[in-house]
């Protein structure tokens, strides 16, 4: 089997001497690359500190990713966006018309202050950008108070573009032109962030849920394939957080196989990532265990778990047995 890049991602420290210590200890632990999460707050208030611990990272011989951490409430993430909170013109609107907390792709505002953000993250040193589960709010993560077939995004934006590719009204329900629509509309956010990315010296890699359902990014995943500023495609099966009662062998294997298959086909990276959060129950270990060696098994390029320490410093989302569920993570990349 060849090598295998092993990661994890690393959140919610600002100190460098303390990130540092973790820093040695991940290569100790025989991983060879770490995921920087780089917030609007970090953009914000912590932006020289980020360097800093990019470039430790650098210094233990890690390659860096950097993702955007939950901002404008369109990427993965346990943050808060001020850009949404400082823009309401640049938000997402329903099908029924309410304002909900997420940027819209193709909101101008957006748009530049992504182009900021992109400069920011390049800045730090980083290796990789990590664009991680670009998506459409979808209200249904959030309760059932709105109907099932509500859906994002119907503002002024998002109507002026269908118009002008449709020459038609924006129809408030969600036919087959409006998902190619949304589909289109984040493929483009996409390329023209990755293409600055390319300029800014870094490379680009897209993680993409594992759905069907254009909320979540493409259907067709080899649309996001075939873009030319792309190094890395990846996908995230968290056999766990996505779907009921699935088996992780099974689950991993679904969606992992399609992204070895069409990463070999166009030359890229492939990247799988092991769910390291949320676990609960006896079987915890013994799942990662199973799901880690499905992703080898595979032969993707690089696997990383989210997140470092089975996320035991963020209680809503830790492990009942967090260092347990990160050990059995380790003991199979190495």
């Amino acid at each position: 089997m060849p090598d295998t890049e092993s990661g994890a991602s690393y959140f919610g420290v600002q100190d460098p001497e303390h990130a540092v210590a973790d820093l040695e200890r991940f290569r100790d632990e025989g991983l060879d690359a770490v995921l920087h999460t780089f917030s609007e707050r970090d953009q914000a208030f912590y932006r020289e500190t980020m360097a800093d611990i990019v470039a430790a990272s650098h210094d233990h011989s890690l390659t860096v990713y950097v993702n955007p951490w939950a901002v404008g409430g369109v990427f993965g993430g346990e943050e808060f966006s001020r850009f949404v909170a400082h823009n309401p013109n640049s938000r997402q609107v329903l099908s029924t018309g309410e304002r909900v907390p997420a940027a819209c792709f193709n909101a101008p505002a957006f748009r530049e202050f992504m182009h900021e953000w992109t400069r920011d993250a390049a800045g730090l040193g980083a290796d990789v950008l990590f664009w991680d589960e670009p998506h459409w709010h979808n209200v249904h993560w959030y309760g059932d108070d709105h109907p099932r077939d509500v859906w994002c995004c119907r503002c002024t934006h998002c109507r002026d573009g269908y118009r002008e590719r449709y020459d038609e009204p924006m129809p408030a329900t969600e036919t087959e032109a409006v998902s190619t629509f949304r589909e289109e509309s984040m493929l483009d956010f996409l390329d023209e962030m990755m293409a600055l990315t390319r300029e800014e010296g870094a490379e680009n890699a897209v993680c993409l849920m594992p759905s069907q359902s254009a909320d979540h990014g493409p259907r067709n995943w080899e649309r996001l394939a075939e873009n030319e500023h792309l190094d890395v495609l990846a996908t995230d099966p968290y056999w766990d957080a996505f779907a009921e009662d699935a088996d992780p062998e099974a689950y991993v294997s679904q969606f992992g196989t399609e992204l070895v298959e069409l990463a070999d086909e166009h030359g890229l990276r492939s990247q799988l990532w092991i769910q390291g959060f949320g676990l609960k129950g006896e079987s915890a270990t013994d799942e990662v265990r199973t799901a880690t060696r499905t992703a080898l098994d595979l032969d993707a390029d690089s696997i990383f778990m989210w997140g470092y320490d089975g996320c035991r410093t963020i209680s809503e989302i830790a492990c009942e047995e967090p260092m347990a569920v990160w050990e059995a993570y380790l003991d199979e990349v190495n």
